[in-house]
């Protein structure tokens, strides 16, 4: 099992109120394992975030870009941190992983940005045989969403972490999440209880889901007002109690030790 495996949320916000306002930053997440970089959905600020934090983190060692779907809080700052990746285009290098739709059409990814990548992959639903450094990479079915959306699976050392990224409750999918057995969870839940039947997850449906796929650890984030406005850490905090796992509501700039984090729940 990994004993080097972290993750920074440069953000913990989502929702057009929530990114437009910065209630929460919208920068993603920046994943070390061992020595492989990765950042996951840059959204609106995601350099700025990177850049001020403390230490700084270096976009010029990142190995790989992922987005879980084209929409701006997931992809707002996609073209500037390929740039800064690739030292403005001067060296090509890294990796970028991405639903077909990012990469065609009406898309935030400008194909210049593109051009300047080592390596542009498509993610397609329900695949595997994707890698960056040591870090083995699959996708999730197609969520319930706008536009083409994917939850990915990353596996390093035999620590798997699974991130589900927007879209419509849905047990199929759920259950898909559970087979492959994820030590720990990203889980997006923008919404606190309502009836609008809009694709993003309530928090009954993100508990439900947890229940389904039993992880060691679950993490929330990308939050909207409602769910700003119940104290996510509270809520977390009853999960926990509740199922004998160990969850956590992410804030922004918190760092997470994975591999620690799981190896307590183990004990």
């Amino acid at each position: 099992m990994a004993t080097d495996a972290r993750v920074l949320f440069l953000g913990s916000g989502g929702a057009r109120f929530v990114v437009a306002r910065q209630l929460r930053a919208s920068g993603g997440m920046w994943f070390h394992f061992g020595a492989t970089q990765v950042q996951l959905d840059p959204g609106p600020g995601a350099l700025v975030r990177a850049l001020s934090h403390v230490p700084p983190l270096n976009p010029r060692e990142l190995d790989a870009i992922i987005l879980s779907h084209k929409h701006l809080d997931h992809a707002g700052d996609i073209n500037a941190m390929i740039e800064a990746m690739t030292a403005g285009g001067f060296r090509r290098r890294g990796a970028l992983f991405a639903p077909r739709d990012a990469f065609e059409g009406d898309s935030l990814l400008q194909p210049y940005a593109a051009a300047f990548v080592e390596r542009c992959e498509v993610l397609e639903p329900s695949s595997a045989g994707y890698r960056v450094g040591e870090v083995t990479i699959e996708s999730s079915p197609l969520h319930h969403h706008a536009v083409q959306t994917l939850g990915v699976h990353l596996e390093y050392r035999g620590l798997r972490v699974a991130y589900l990224p927007c879209g419509r409750f849905d047990e199929a999918i759920a259950a898909d999440y559970a087979a492959h057995r994820p030590d720990a969870i990203i889980i997006n839940v923008l919404r606190f209880e309502d009836a609008m039947q809009v694709d993003h997850l309530t928090w009954p449906q993100a508990r439900a889901i947890v229940e389904i796929v039993r992880p060691r650890l679950a993490i929330f984030q990308h939050f909207g007002t409602k769910m700003l406005e119940q104290n996510p850490a509270r809520l977390a905090q009853q999960l926990e109690d509740d199922l004998g796992l160990r969850a956590i509501a992410a804030y922004d700039g918190l760092e997470i030790d994975l591999a620690t984090q799981v190896a307590a729940v183990r004990g």
